[in-house]
């Protein structure tokens, strides 16, 4: 492979969590988008392009079936190799480019293929292996979760990655740190120089300044690479067909809210558009779109109405965060559109009923206060709350899964004392990973080592505390004695106590 083949390289990639890619989540957007895809009790999932391997192994951890990664990067490899072998998860990891992985003769049929990312940044070359990969060893009926970003809203972004690209060829070999450091200020010292496109393209210059923000391994990785690919969709859409594979919708369910994203001109525009691809196009520009976390498919068969208001009865759902954490607000580039308390609150009430288990949508619909509402709004409400983050699709628990799932999170808290910390829990309810500050691991922690009181609780925590320097803040103000800090983890505590200790039962997390 030459080296324009090859990723950025000089650093490793950022370690990161995404649950759109699972399985559950994307047998959840069929259901939502009336296709009769229903996840495989066992898929068959591959991951191309794995980098650290975080959601692969999670979501290997959480889904009985068969995982298989792939990525270029032998450190990315060996860090997703340690992490499964850590957590006793199997899955079949491999270094390869994807021209000779496309060759192996030893691959399955896959029920799922996810890339995150990586169509943006691999040659061409690599993007045709890739087609050929969906098109021979996607199977019939598969799915495959492609995110990039894209055109219209890079267009003002591209010269300063051009800019930095001139910055960083101009620097001294050595320390990439640094390198990337020198090339983020020559950019800077370009626009700093008062031109013309910079005053005449705000949101370049604004872009441009927000990247002293982000890390090193996201500046190189994101601007530096070799190759540097922001298509629009039609353009995708056009590779994917290659693939017989078609448009099903995007991962990120939010995007069906129209209200929060756009006028009513450009609703009214949509409306009148059938065509798919032209479609999403025209959506691309009315909301200057920059990243797209698209779901592309094998032909299926679609539900009918009342086939689709069947599967959501039978369709179970769980709350992932507490009752204090749920805000009834969308927020888009239209603004912020409240959300009918009348209709949301007695949904999650009736998730949270009987400490926070699972329930079917028909068990939510007859719950009381649901039960007068229209069952059309309902659904609407849980597909909703699902994109806001606050609700999960749920899935039967195998013991297997189960098991999986707590020796990863037994890493992942003994990680949260010795680093490098990973910030999500495996549930084998979701089938994948639930957000998990710091903070709460610590009281996790303490909860699973024997502490019960919310005073030997924070007596924990303050002992890690007092070892790693940390302190507990409150109202905005870091507490510095030992009574402050004790006072405010105590009533930290007492809220893990009362909503975090039943809702991780309810997740199998604990």
């Amino acid at each position: 492979m030459s080296a324009t083949e090859r990723p950025y390289s000089e650093l490793e990639y950022t370690s990161g969590y995404y649950h759109e890619l699972g399985p559950a989540h994307l047998a959840f957007c069929a259901l939502v988008a009336g296709v009769d895809r229903p996840a495989p009790a066992r898929p068959v999932y591959l991951e191309l392009g794995m980098g650290q391997g975080v959601s692969l192994v999670a979501h290997a951890a959480a889904n009985d079936g068969e995982f298989w990664g792939v990525d270029l990067n032998p450190a990315h490899v060996a860090n997703a190799r340690a992490l499964a072998e850590a957590v006793s998860v199997p899955a079949t990891l491999i270094e390869a480019s994807f021209a000779d992985f496309a060759a192996r003769a030893d691959l399955p049929l896959f029920d799922v293929i996810t890339l995150h990312g990586v169509w943006s940044w691999v040659s061409d070359a690599s993007r045709r292996s890739i087609v050929e990969i969906l098109r021979d060893r996607l199977a019939p009926g598969g799915v495959v979760y492609l995110s990039y970003n894209c055109q219209p809203g890079w267009a003002s972004r591209g010269p300063v990655r051009h800019l930095m690209t001139l910055g960083h060829g101009a620097s001294e070999p050595g320390d990439p740190e640094a390198r990337i450091a020198s090339a983020l200020a020559f950019a800077e010292e370009v626009a700093a120089a008062e031109g013309r496109f910079f005053a005449d393209n705000r949101p370049a210059a604004s872009h441009l300044a927000s990247l002293r923000k982000t890390t090193p391994q996201y500046l190189g990785h994101e601007y530096l690479n070799a190759d540097w690919h922001i298509p629009y969709f039609s353009d995708v859409a056009d590779a994917m067909a290659e693939a017989d594979l078609a448009f099903e919708g995007s991962a990120r369910l939010l995007d069906r809210v129209s209200a929060i994203h756009l006028k009513p001109a450009g609703v009214a525009l949509m409306d009148r558009e059938k065509d798919p691809v032209r479609r999403e196009s025209i959506r691309d520009f009315l909301v200057n779109q920059q990243f797209r976390p698209d779901v592309f498919a094998r032909p299926a068969r679609r539900l009918s109405d009342t086939e689709r208001a069947a599967r959501f009865e039978a369709q179970a759902f769980v709350l992932i965060c507490g009752l204090d954490e749920i805000d009834f607000v969308l927020r888009g580039a239209q603004g912020e559109l409240a959300l009918p308390e009348a209709t949301y609150r007695p949904i999650v009430l009736a998730l949270a009923a009987d400490g926070f288990v699972a329930k079917s949508g028909a068990e939510v619909m007859a719950a009381p206060g649901v039960s007068s509402l229209r069952r059309g709004d309902v659904i609407a409400a849980l597909i909703t709350l699902v994109g806001m983050g606050v609700v999960r699709p749920a899935q039967a628990v195998s013991a297997e899964a189960s098991q999986r799932c707590d020796a990863y999170n037994r890493l992942v808290l003994e990680r949260a004392l010795t680093g490098p910390h990973l910030m999500h829990l495996a549930s084998p309810v979701t089938g994948g990973g639930v957000l998990t500050p710091r903070s709460a691991q610590l009281f996790l922690r303490a909860w699973r080592g024997g502490d019960r009181s919310t005073e030997a609780i924070a007596r924990s925590v303050w002992a890690v505390f007092q070892t790693t320097g940390e302190r507990a803040a409150q109202k905005g103000e870091t507490l510095t004695s030992e009574d402050d800090n004790l006072r405010a983890l105590g009533h930290m505590a007492q809220r893990f106590l009362d909503q975090t200790v039943p809702l991780y039962r309810a997740l199998a997390i604990l």
